[in-house]
C-alpha cells in the first residue's frame, strides 16, 4: 500500500498535480473538532496551503478563530461587532474618512484597540513599527480580495505574531550574510568589499515579511511558512532573492548603487525565485527544526 500511495504521489507530481493527496490530508485536518492547531502548523511548514483554504487555516493558525468549528460562526459575530465599534469610533472621532486609504484605517484601528492611538491628530504613520504595519496591511487587502473585516483582522494577527518572535528576527540577518556565504562566495565577498552587507533592506525583507518587495501571488507561500512557524524560510528568500540578481550585482561597485538596485528589483520570475528559495530552505534541513518558542 505505501509504494503504491508513493508511486501516486509521484505520479501526480509529474503530471503537474502536486499536492493532491496534501489536499486531502488537510481537509481531514479541517474537519477534526477540535481543530488540530498544532497538526495545522506543521501542515503550513511543510505543504503549500491550498489558495481556497487558505484564509480558514490562517484564521486558526493565528488565533482569529477557536480550534472549535461549531462556534466559528459565533466568534465571526463578534470579531465582526468589534471591527465595526472600532471603525465607528474613528469615524465620530472625524480620524478617518471616505477618502482614508484602508492601510491607514487599518492602523488608526489598530492602535485605537491598543489603546496607543494619539488624542490629538497626527501625521501617521509616524513610527517605523507603523509603516510596517501599514505594509503588511496593504498586501493583506490584496489577499483578502476587498473582505475588510477579514484583511483587518488577518494583518493584525500576522503584525502581532511578528511582534512576538522579534528575537527571532533580529537574529536574521547574521544568519543572512552566514547563509549566503556558504551558498555563494564570491557574491557575499563582492557585497562585502562594496560595504553594502550591512545596509541592505533587512527591515522590508524579514519585519515586513517581503511585502511591497516581492508580489502578493509569490508571498502567499512565504507566508504560509512563516504563520505556521517557520519564520527562518525568509532568510532564505533572501540568499535567493540576492543570487537570481548576482549577475548585475557583481557589476555594481558602490554601496547606493547596490542598495539603489535592489529597491528597483522587478517581479519577473518572482515565482522561481520562492520555489528556489523554499528548496534551499528544505535542502538547509530547516524545515525539520523545531525554531525557539516564542516567550
Amino acid at each position: 500500500m505505501s509504494e503504491r500511495r508513493n508511486f501516486r504521489s509521484y505520479y501526480y507530481e509529474k503530471m503537474g498535480f502536486r499536492g493532491v493527496e496534501e489536499k486531502k490530508s488537510l481537509e481531514i485536518l479541517l474537519k477534526e473538532d477540535p481543530v488540530d492547531i498544532a497538526k495545522l502548523s506543521t501542515f503550513c511548514t511543510r505543504f503549500p496551503v491550498p489558495a481556497m483554504f487558505r484564509p480558514l487555516v490562517w484564521k486558526l493558525v493565528l488565533g482569529i478563530l477557536p480550534p472549535h468549528p461549531s462556534i466559528h460562526q459565533f466568534v465571526l459575530q463578534q470579531r465582526m461587532e468589534q471591527f465595526n465599534d472600532l471603525k465607528h469610533g474613528l469615524e465620530v472621532m472625524a480620524a478617518v474618512g471616505p477618502d482614508t486609504p484602508p492601510s491607514l484605517c487599518f492602523l488608526k484601528m489598530y492602535l485605537l484597540d491598543e489603546g496607543r492611538l494619539p488624542l490629538e491628530e497626527e501625521k501617521l504613520p509616524e513610527t517605523e513599527e507603523e509603516e510596517l504595519f501599514m505594509s503588511i496591511a496593504k498586501v493583506v487587502m490584496e489577499m483578502s480580495e476587498d473582505d475588510e473585516m477579514d484583511a483587518f483582522w488577518t494583518a493584525v494577527s500576522i503584525f502581532r505574531h511578528l511582534q512576538g518572535i522579534q528575537e527571532q528576527i533580529r537574529s536574521m540577518p547574521s544568519t543572512f550574510k552566514a547563509s549566503l556565504r556558504k551558498a555563494d562566495p564570491s557574491l557575499f565577498n563582492h557585497l562585502a568589499h562594496a560595504k553594502a552587507l550591512d545596509r541592505l533592506p533587512f527591515t522590508s525583507w524579514f519585519n515586513a515579511l517581503f511585502a511591497g518587495v516581492l508580489p502578493t501571488i509569490t508571498l502567499e507561500r512565504i507566508w504560509d511558512r512563516v504563520i505556521g512557524g517557520a519564520s527562518r524560510v525568509l532568510v532564505f528568500v533572501a540568499v535567493m532573492y540576492v543570487m537570481t540578481h548576482r549577475t548585475k550585482l557583481l557589476t555594481l561597485g558602490q554601496t547606493d548603487q547596490i542598495l539603489q538596485f535592489l529597491r528597483q528589483v522587478p517581479w519577473d520570475n518572482s515565482e522561481v525565485l520562492v520555489c528556489e528559495a523554499i528548496e534551499l530552505w528544505e535542502k538547509d534541513g530547516s524545515h525539520l527544526r523545531p525554531e525557539p518558542a516564542v516567550t
